[in-house]
């Protein structure tokens, strides 16, 4: 396990000259704000940890929020000091870790599969800094990789809406035809078909996590191709979703990442969660504690690491029978009966 050590002095002063290097050549702008008064690096021994979300900031109801009340969680808790950066882009990635670091961070975590690259560089460019990252293939000597098995939790999915629906017709909007979502689709469609083997599952791709319009135009679209239930990983996008099925009454949805069911009371059959908060806190842990350790680290079904939701707006309409078959699946996934394919394993 790596140890902090008076490298970090240096890698320090690096980041002082990259900094300028990279406003020199007009990089993008960022927001930041910390946790306490005072932003500078903390000097007695307290721990510092820097959150930068992805460009779609605060306030997705997505992984974004879930992220940061974890840390906020052990701000409170544990007694770190906790900082946000809020890139406007993913071109701003490289100089908010810049930033992160001369402003004297212990632990970086950056979740997203767009960091793959970041992390590359970054990693080895400051060796005494701890990096936390979300389902990306990267390996570094002190970098931590949080793989959720997403594909578990969109097979429960997947087998919800076959059961629920009546038209036999379920959809999926995928933010961009990317791995990482094309891994949420793969789950939901062979858990649709493992309840109905006759299902037809659609799918659309908006091309864009921020897009609400967007979303609820290629919501509709598939509603009108005979879809009343649609499940999205789609960030910001899927709030288009949300609001179609508000305005259509034989229209649902399926969440993702966190317990987005409150945002549509009734219409929001469940959400397919990771539990972001609870992964950020446990590598914060790690990094006070001193058993952080590099490598990937699993999230699954069987640790509590994603799941569906309690249904606590819907658990009427679903109704116990179901619920009950849904855990019943689950124990299989679990047991290894049911194998959901994951993409990432046959890269």
């Amino acid at each position: 396990m790596k140890k902090r050590s008076e490298m970090k002095l240096a890698a320090c002063l690096t980041a002082v000259a990259l900094a300028g290097a990279l406003a020199g050549c007009g990089g993008g702008s960022s927001t930041a704000q910390t946790g306490g008064e005072d932003s500078s690096a903390a000097d007695d021994g307290t721990v510092k940890v820097t959150f930068i979300t992805t460009e779609t900031g605060l306030g997705d109801r997505s992984f974004n929020d879930s992220t940061w009340e974890g840390l906020q969680r052990a701000e409170e808790e544990l007694g770190v000091e906790i900082a946000l950066i809020e890139p406007d882009s993913v071109a701003d990635t490289g100089t908010s870790i810049i930033s992160a670091v001369n402003s004297g961070s212990d632990l970086i975590l950056g979740f997203g599969a767009s960091w793959t690259d970041a992390f590359e560089e970054y990693c080895q460019r400051f060796p005494d800094v701890y990096f936390g990252g979300l389902n990306c293939n990267v390996q570094a000597d002190n970098l931590q990789v949080a793989k959720t098995a997403d594909h578990e939790g969109s097979f429960l999915a997947g087998a919800l809406a076959a059961m629920k629906s009546q038209t036999g017709v379920v959809g999926f909007i995928g933010g961009q035809d990317a791995d990482n979502i094309n891994r949420f689709y793969v789950g939901y469609e062979e858990g649709a078909k493992y309840v109905n083997p006759d299902i037809s599952v659609l799918k659309s791709y908006v091309g864009s996590y921020t897009d609400p319009a967007k979303g609820k135009e290629y919501s509709l679209q598939l509603m009108n191709s005979g879809a009343d239930i649609i499940f999205h990983a789609a960030g910001g996008t899927g709030e288009g979703l949300f609001e179609a099925v508000r305005e259509n009454e034989n229209l649902y949805a399926i969440g993702v990442d966190s317990d987005q069911d409150y945002i549509a009371e009734g219409k929001i059959l469940t959400s397919v969660v990771k539990n972001c908060g609870n992964i950020a806190y446990d590598m914060v842990k790690s990094v006070q504690d001193g058993t952080f350790e590099s490598g990937d680290k699993i999230y699954n079904l069987e640790n509590g690491g994603v799941g569906l939701t309690e249904m606590q707006y819907t658990k009427d309409y679903i109704g116990e029978e179901t619920i009950q078959a849904l855990e019943d699946l689950k124990g299989k996934i679990i047991s290894g009966e049911i194998q959901v394919t994951d993409i990432f394993e046959e890269q």
